[in-house]
């Protein structure tokens, strides 16, 4: 029963967490999602360029020297570009690009077209610019260009940065590819013409496809910080002032370069300094001249991902303690964002870490608070039941399962524990009742701490005696052991109270029984109360033999069975065999005397006692009385004295060593 009910626990959670998660994803992915991908991930993140393109930049110097302000740029003639062009095909270039969309009449255009026409390795600008209401903002060039390939701006922004772009806008009867594809197609001579597939990938030519993302999008790549390509200003290119092995073999980028109409937007992997446009699609291009492309997790991936981890944590979380499972997803995230960083640096494999972390404080803070409000509840009105009677490790263990606890009656074997406090009635009358009240507050929180932490249950205060059992509710293992552990510290504290003490009490001592026996556990109750306590004769007992320490001046005694079961961890001696009055059957006593352990105990005096208890039981009762005179310091051997004269003289007769007592 208790297992099924944990899984069905457990699936809740999984449930309203994967809820929550599709939400907190959903709305809080354009607010934050995008900023955390890119600190963590994307962060610095370059790889090395290929260093085959080189930037022509239209520069405030190149405008000075041609007499033109920035905002006639692209008032420019075209001689200059058609010389510029033939100048760089001069040099061996493979492939050039022009940022001019060449849209409208000019006198030299004719010069310009000649050029361009001459040459199939160039690439001019068609502005085609994809709005949020999926229409698009067009200049074309005019149709005189229409033999030369034209690219597209392809560019999209996530939030305040750029890092994606689209491969291709197709309308009405042309097709045009991104800046990026459009170039490189001129720089390996492939003049075939564009296909695509819809297989997750981007296909240029039989042999090459680029990964798309969710969004049919491309993911750029970036291999160099902002202005970190090499670039030349346009005036130094037209004047001869750059060697031509600068552009041999290279791909050539023209672009308006650092003037107050330039385009320039923060990177993913810099958010403090702009990259100009043209890098962008510099860092495109290299990506395809490397083959290198960055792919992202496919959302049937990244579902199946999070509900495989998130039903993974749910289980982790539900089992683990509140502390515990802090340090689990702190690490865990942390060699998670180091994998994530080698997946994006080596593999080029774009995690939204985002979606993963919101996720992970989705199922955190649904387990929690669905165990407090709900599964803990019970646990909580179990612990507030109990902990004032029973150590809290038995009690945390109860509230973990509940089934553990068997509250109605059962038989087990059970160890008791009595103490009280010797002469407490002449104590009191000694005091006034405040001062009694605060010796007793006092003395009994500081046994009840002891006993408590040895996994006691409380049975029952009365007045200065104080009823303990263990091995009930829960079953633990030696108890024996533990209760004699208890009452060597308990005489222990004692000692150190009455130091505290010497001015305000009078010092106390205590006596202690300690009995394993089978008795009845369980609650018994009235309508409106209950207890749970032990009963049985053998419970009855063990309250009468308490008085076994008053009767032979010991502090700490002990049954058999107690005695059996912790002989190899305690020092005890036997003390007697004795009957109780209205019982038929005895039972040998022991005293606990302390820690083996602890060899500053000198076992000799002790080890005398039971050698000449042997005597005792022969029947040499005047042999035994001489001998225990010799350690008439010992208080047992002073009550074996008399008790042996009291035989001599006949005043008492033992039948088969067994001493009953006539009282209690």
């Amino acid at each position: 029963m208790f297992k099924y009910k944990k899984i069905l626990n457990i699936s809740i959670i999984f449930i309203f967490s994967f809820f929550i998660w599709y939400l907190a994803d959903l709305l809080l992915q354009d607010v934050i999602g995008i900023d955390l991908n890119n600190t963590f991930l994307y962060k610095s993140n370059y790889n090395q360029s290929s260093w085959k393109i080189v930037i022509i930049k239209i520069d405030n110097k190149s405008l000075d020297e041609l007499q033109k302000t920035d905002l006639h740029v692209l008032n420019f003639s075209k001689t200059i570009y058609s010389n510029l062009i033939e100048q760089l095909e001069n040099y061996k270039v493979w492939a050039i690009w022009v940022d001019i969309v060449f849209a409208n009449l000019a006198p030299d255009a004719d010069k310009l077209l000649n050029t361009l026409n001459k040459y199939d390795n160039i690439v001019i600008w068609a502005k085609i610019w994809e709005k949020w209401n999926e229409s698009y903002d067009r200049v074309l060039p005019l149709e005189q260009f229409s033999r030369t390939i034209w690219w597209a701006i392809d560019f999209k922004l996530q939030k305040n940065t750029l890092n994606r772009f689209a491969p291709q806008y197709a309308f009405d009867w042309k097709v045009i590819e991104s800046m990026s594809i459009s170039l490189y197609r001129k720089y390996i001579n492939d003049n075939s013409w564009l296909w695509k597939t819809f297989d997750w990938y981007y296909n240029l030519n039989p042999i090459k496809k680029i990964p798309l993302n969710n969004s049919n999008d491309i993911l750029i790549k970036f291999f160099n910080e902002p202005w970190k390509y090499k670039s030349f200003s346009l005036i130094d290119v037209l004047d001869w002032k750059v060697d031509k092995k600068e552009f041999d073999g290279k791909i050539v980028l023209i672009w308006e370069y650092w003037t107050l109409i330039h385009d320039s937007h923060f990177s993913p992997l810099d958010s403090s300094v702009k990259m100009p446009w043209v890098e962008f699609h510099a860092n495109a291009l290299d990506s395809i001249i490397q083959n290198k492309f960055l792919r992202e997790q496919t959302l049937a991936s990244k579902y199946l991902t999070i509900f495989l981890i998130l039903l993974i944590f749910a289980w982790v979380y539900y089992l683990l303690s509140l502390r515990f499972s802090i340090w689990i997803i702190c690490i865990f995230l942390v060699l998670l964002l180091i994998f994530w960083r080698y997946l994006l640096n080596q593999k080029w494999i774009l995690i939204d870490i985002f979606s993963f972390y919101i996720y992970w404080v989705s199922v955190f803070v649904v387990n929690y608070a669905y165990k407090f409000f709900i599964v803990d509840k019970n646990k909580r009105y179990i612990e507030n039941a109990f902990w004032h009677y029973i150590s809290p490790e038995v009690v945390s263990k109860i509230a973990e399962d509940s089934n553990a606890l068997k509250l109605w009656w059962e038989k087990r074997n059970i160890t008791i524990f009595f103490s009280d406090i010797v002469w407490f009635t002449t104590i009191s009358e000694m005091l006034w009742t405040e001062k009694i009240f605060q010796l007793l507050s006092e003395y009994l929180t500081e046994m009840t701490n002891i006993l408590i932490g040895n996994k006691w249950t409380l049975d029952k205060y009365i007045w200065d005696a104080v009823m303990w059992f263990f091995n009930a509710p829960l079953t633990i293992d030696n108890p024996e052991i533990l209760a004699c552990k208890t009452a060597l510290e308990q005489q222990i504290k004692v000692q150190i109270l009455n130091d505290k003490w010497k001015n305000d009490f009078p010092p106390i001592s205590i006596r202690i029984w300690i009995a394993t026996w089978e008795a009845m556990v369980g609650n018994i109750w009235s309508k409106d109360r209950f207890n749970y306590t032990v009963i049985w004769d053998h419970v009855n007992l063990a309250s009468r033999l308490e008085w076994v320490n008053k009767e032979y001046l010991t502090k700490i005694c002990v049954s058999e069975d107690t005695y059996i079961k912790s002989k190899d961890e305690y020092i005890f001696r036997e003390l007697d065999m004795i009957k109780v009055k209205g019982k038929t059957a005895w039972i040998r006593i022991y005293e606990l005397i302390w820690f083996k352990d602890d060899f500053s105990v000198d076992i000799s005096k002790f080890s005398n006692y039971e050698k000449w208890l042997g005597l005792y039981y022969l029947w040499k009762y005047i042999e035994a009385k001489n001998v225990f005179e010799d350690n008439i310091w010992d208080l047992p051997s002073s009550i074996m004295i008399r008790r042996c004269q009291d035989i001599i003289d006949e005043k008492i007769i033992v039948n088969n060593w067994i001493y009953e007592f006539k009282t209690k």
